[in-house]
């Protein structure tokens, strides 16, 4: 029942994290979550796609020196 318990828990509070949008606070707490059990694929898949929206987030439309291209459409 305890580990029933830990995933409600554990899925609340990712929840809670990325509806805030803190997807860093989010990524650290599934961190620790997979260095305590590293086979937890729910855990694993969610940094992956916290990952791509960061790095969505972060990418600098105006880093490339084509001005040629509208850089909205790449």
């Amino acid at each position: 029942m305890e580990t029933q318990d830990k995933k409600d828990n554990f899925k609340t509070e990712v929840s809670k994290l990325i509806s805030e949008e803190k997807y860093g606070e989010a990524i650290n707490y599934l961190q620790r979550i997979i260095e305590s059990d590293n086979t937890n694929k729910e855990a694993l898949t969610l940094i992956e796609q916290l990952k791509k929206i960061l790095e969505y987030q972060n990418r600098d439309i105006y880093g490339s020196t084509n001005l040629d291209m509208d850089q909205w459409f790449q």
